[in-house]
């Protein structure tokens, strides 16, 4: 292992992905912890050159610790709808849905997507949280006819407009015909895998399930050696384009204490089948929803390096908000930031500042997302 590389030492009772010995190979300086797994967040390279490989051609991103909780048997549907804020009573074989989890208060635990595989089988595709042990104990006190388990599934996504090439070169039929947020059975480098065009760009891009730990590492090995001719370049996780397209992580939600009215109002149907949270969600919208998740456009400059959460202000300096996310955005050429405020900032056009460690960042209230996606991306 190359540690000389790395800014921060790692720990033997973190758990490893099966491509990580791959990552430290490609050069990976930065990992984060995420359902306790190691993840790699940066290989050293200056941000703007890992943009544009994602966005002028395609990326390869070890995302093992994105975990799959597993719900098998007959009441497998039955648990997902009443584990989701949106109805998924409808979800068909192939399908998959971008959806909110809430505990009883409505308040976010995670926001995954779900990928319904077979009839009696689907998976959770889940951020940074223990959703294994909610959707366990939701199921027990249920009394439903369902296992629920923690798939030996270690995905990875191969993102950017070449990623369909690419993909069709290891042997993936069908890659024109499938529609976003739907899936396909593929078998790269001799293993059966799950394919969704799915994943954390929000533009063109797949993600690639082995179907066990094993051998992921013969599929990312495949993915590389036909990658050569595509201009393949191993990354991370691109949070200024995922800023760009209005999407964040789990943690923002859930360490604010936001509710999925507060959060994602599009991802709440409030009239499907009671959910987890569902009646308190009811009780928050006839109280009238006190906060939104908002876009904010701040100055054409690079910011310096902001962590943790910030607090936002008003013109009179009273906080009116937070946000966790914050970057510079390529594409605009601007600071960007995706924030919770009170409704009363929420209109587009409000001013407010945001109040980050190393100094104040005047922004503007705006729409969300900041780029527009490609039609049918959303779900």
């Amino acid at each position: 292992m190359t540690t000389n590389r790395l800014q921060t030492p790692l720990f033997p009772n973190v758990r490893r992905s099966p491509y990580f010995d791959r990552t430290e190979a490609a050069g990976a300086t930065a990992y984060m912890v995420y359902n306790h797994m190691y993840m790699p967040m940066d290989y050293g390279r200056p941000p703007d050159s890992d943009y544009a490989a994602l966005t002028e051609d395609v990326t390869l991103w070890d995302v093992g610790a994105e975990r799959q909780v597993e719900l098998a048997g007959p009441d497998a549907l039955r648990l997902a709808d009443r584990l989701a804020t949106r109805d998924l009573r409808d979800l068909t074989l192939g399908r998959c849905r971008y959806t909110l989890v809430c505990d009883d208060e409505g308040i976010v635990i995670c926001d995954p997507v779900v990928l319904r595989l077979a009839t009696d089988r689907i998976w959770f595709s889940h951020g940074n949280v223990d959703l294994l042990l909610w959707a366990k104990g939701i199921a027990v006190g249920a009394g439903l006819d369902v296992r629920v388990g923690e798939a030996d599934i270690a995905p990875m996504q191969v993102q950017g407009p070449r990623a369909r090439a690419l993909l069709a070169e290891v042997g993936v039929a069908g890659l024109d015909d499938l529609g976003y947020y739907s899936l396909i059975h593929a078998t790269i480098g001799g293993v059966a895998c799950v394919v969704s065009r799915t994943g954390w760009s929000g533009g063109p891009g797949y993600e690639v399930f082995p179907r066990s730990s094993a051998v992921a590492g013969d599929v990312w090995d495949a993915i590389v050696a036909a990658g050569a001719s595509h201009g393949l370049r191993i990354t991370a996780p691109n949070v200024p384009r995922a800023l760009e397209r209005g999407i964040t992580d789990i943690a923002w939600f859930h360490n604010l204490g936001v509710n999925a009215l507060e959060a994602a109002p599009r991802l709440v149907d409030l009239d499907a089948d009671a959910f987890i949270g569902r009646d308190a969600l009811l009780r928050v919208a006839a109280g009238g929803v006190r906060r939104a998740t908002v876009g904010l456009l701040g100055p054409a400059a690079r910011p310096a390096r902001a962590e943790g959460t910030s607090a936002i202000t008003a013109a009179a300096g009273a906080i009116v908000g937070a946000t966790r996310w914050l970057a510079y955005s390529p594409a605009l050429a601007r600071t960007i930031a995706v924030g919770v405020v009170g409704r009363a900032h929420a209109e587009i056009g409000t001013p407010l500042t945001i109040q980050t460690p190393v100094g104040a960042l005047s922004c503007i209230v705006t729409g969300l997302p900041f780029v527009p996606a490609p039609p049918g991306t959303r779900d």
